[in-house]
């Protein structure tokens, strides 16, 4: 009996460090929804990051899907549990009126190699 224990105990110690340390990236929200917005307000918020993995996290380029939309954070690189803010800005102007929908695609050295942040309002 105690030789079986044994053997599940080093069994366990292998597997455990045989796990790969990896960033992995959460945001706090995937989708933001300005509203009902007029075409002539600039709208800003932001939303969390956070670095769930074992690993340091590296964020990449941070792209947006026209100029109507600025994007930023404050650190390209998060230890394990660490966040910071990414702050987004959406300019209606010229954007006509009705449903828009923007993205905000960030990416990092995780296993989905990018994260999607889809941003909408509604122009009046």
């Amino acid at each position: 009996m105690s030789k079986i224990l044994g053997l599940i105990v080093i069994l366990l110690i292998c597997v455990s460090c045989n796990q790969k340390r990896k960033a992995e990236m959460s945001l706090s929200s995937y989708t933001h929804d300005f509203g009902i917005i007029s075409s002539d307000i600039i709208c800003r918020d932001s939303i969390t990051i956070t670095n769930v993995g074992n690993a340091r996290l590296e964020i990449g380029e941070i792209e947006t899907g026209c100029g109507c939309t600025q994007a930023s954070v404050e650190k390209y690189e998060l230890n394990p549990d660490e966040s910071c803010s990414l702050h987004f800005s959406f300019n209606p102007k010229g954007k006509g009126l009705g449903a828009k929908e923007e993205l905000i695609i960030i990416n990092a050295n995780t296993d989905s190699l990018f994260y999607i942040l889809q941003v909408k309002a509604i122009i009046q």
